[in-house]
């Protein structure tokens, strides 16, 4: 059974080329009606398809997600809706909020729990959904027609994220297995959205010694080549337990 009143949507987001982008997406209708109604009839669920306007036309687009099925609890879900769309299973998710003003979806009163996402599109080859007829990264400044209150949504994961990236290093998630300090640092000032002092900031990113130097550098560059580095993600959890203060 498929509960009409709440879904879950993911807000995913991308580093690329020092912007923050979202992806999104255009569902396909036939193909998310056979993913949901495995149990139900098609007539439970006419109205979520009917009645928005991502599913009936390719002017709009919106967060990926579903509504939730009685049997799947919310984290286990949101896990599952990105590893449908994305085919990816290793992606770090943070709840944000339950969205639930009463005009927000103007044919159905709908609870939305969002989840955001962190992933890197360089490194990781999306595949198209099965239930999507469209899946696509757009800058976070620049934005297409989107559906309800999206907006909103895109904005408080935003926020979210921003809060959480000063205090855990999950900005790692953005970035490639390979990096530069100007590379993080530039991600780190996208995200807050402000300028950071390079000597402050390194200084506090080497003293953590969650960096691992890999003896390499940048090649097929103008300029002089740069060290690359890469996260020590064993180090963090040892960190993590001893009581980590990361303090962007």
């Amino acid at each position: 059974m498929i509960l009409k009143n709440i879904s879950v949507d993911c807000v995913i987001f991308g580093f690329n080329e020092n912007k923050i982008n979202v992806l999104l997406w255009q569902a396909d209708p036939g193909l998310l009606q056979k993913f949901l109604t495995k149990k139900e009839e098609y007539e439970q669920i006419k109205m979520i398809i009917e009645g928005n306007p991502a599913l009936k036309t390719e002017d709009f687009w919106g967060l990926i997600g579903t509504h939730l099925p009685t049997e799947e609890d919310l984290d286990g879900y949101a896990k599952k809706i990105l590893q449908t769309t994305t085919g990816i299973d290793d992606v770090y998710l943070k709840q944000v909020q339950t969205f639930g003003t009463i005009s927000r979806v103007p044919y159905n009163r709908v609870l939305t729990i969002a989840y955001y996402a962190l992933i890197n599109p360089d490194f990781h080859d999306l595949k198209l959904s099965p239930l999507a007829k469209a899946v696509k990264w757009f800058e976070i400044d620049k934005m297409p027609n989107i559906i309800f209150d999206t907006k909103e949504i895109i904005e408080k994961a935003l926020q979210k994220l921003r809060e959480e990236v000063q205090y855990h290093p999950i900005g790692f998630h953005l970035l490639p297995k390979k990096f530069t300090l100007t590379h993080l640092q530039s991600l780190y000032e996208v995200i807050l959205g402000e300028k950071l002092d390079t000597r402050n900031f390194r200084k506090k990113i080497q003293k953590m010694g969650l960096l691992i130097d890999t003896n390499e550098k940048q090649t097929n560059v103008a300029h002089r080549a740069a060290k690359l580095y890469s996260f020590d993600v064993d180090i963090y959890h040892k960190l993590k337990k001893e009581g980590l203060n990361f303090r962007i």
